[in-house]
């Protein structure tokens, strides 16, 4: 009979404003640990998690200026892989929501499952939840498309200008190399992400330049500005670029004919309280 101990994974997020953002079950996971890793953004968020369980380690010492975040990543996956592998029942506590721009937990859940071991993740309040939350934004009224600024600039993507964009991360723009921790570099990606969107959108076209407030006692900080005036932002790290819709397309009045409707019926059955 095999006595040994398996190890486990479970990923859970800690919320980006950790206090009041971490869910019950999460909080449970951290606290029933063997090992806590920590892959968060300050000092009061793994406060908290250490008060949870004082077997909590921090991931931050795998970061190093000029060290490619990839290879940083990579061995964040290592550690978290090899303490599942010697038995132990091991939660990851990521800033946010753990599956959005965490590259590590992805990749260990992935290696955890393939030793035959149980893994999972569990959801978080990430960067958009509280973005559409202070911003007011409903994704479902125009539509939304969202990528990371970098990939924006080097992909052919192709804008639909009646749909809101979320552009995460502006103040890496153009950073291939994945070694710069600050947003003091990027001034031409900043210029060529202001050219693309200049294809679609007028320069008087207003933007929202959004950081989330990831302290309680703080609020969000909320810039609008024109795309004229964008190269000249002031940005960090966590810096999103949200570029509003021009406003709704017009109906396709051949797909309506074809479900025997006409656009005033379409409007009034969405719209009751306008009639």
């Amino acid at each position: 009979m095999d006595t040994a101990k398996k190890g486990q994974l479970i990923v859970v997020g800690t919320g980006i404003s950790v206090a009041g953002q971490m869910t019950l079950a999460a909080k449970s996971h951290i606290e029933n640990a063997d090992i806590v890793f920590m892959g968060i953004m300050n000092k009061v968020g793994e406060h908290a998690v250490k008060n949870l369980n004082p077997n909590s380690i921090s991931l931050d010492d795998l970061y190093q200026e000029g060290k490619s975040r990839a290879v940083t990543y990579d061995q964040m996956a290592d550690r978290i892989v090899q303490a599942v592998s010697d038995g132990h029942k091991v939660c990851v506590a990521f800033y946010g929501h753990p599956g959005v721009f965490v590259t590590p937990s992805h990749e260990a859940i992935r290696r955890v499952r393939e030793l035959g071991l149980n893994a999972q993740m569990l959801p978080g309040v990430s960067a958009e939840d509280c973005l559409i939350a202070d911003l007011g934004i409903d994704p479902s009224r125009f539509g939304c498309q969202s990528y990371e600024a970098t990939q924006f600039l080097f992909r052919d993507y192709r804008i639909d200008p009646y749909m809101t964009q979320i552009i995460w991360q502006i103040g890496l723009a153009g950073e291939a190399s994945l070694s710069v921790l600050d947003a003091t570099h990027n001034q031409p990606g900043l210029v060529m992400l202001a050219d693309i969107l200049r294809e679609h959108y007028p320069d008087n076209h207003e933007l929202i330049i959004y950081e989330a407030a990831t302290l309680p006692i703080c609020e969000p900080k909320i810039q609008k500005i024109l795309l004229s005036e964008l190269t000249l932002a002031k940005l960090t790290l966590i810096s999103t670029l949200v570029v509003p819709s021009l406003g709704l397309p017009e109906y396709r009045q051949d797909r309506l004919a074809k479900l025997g409707l006409t656009e005033q019926q379409v409007i009034n059955y969405r719209n009751p309280s306008i009639n």
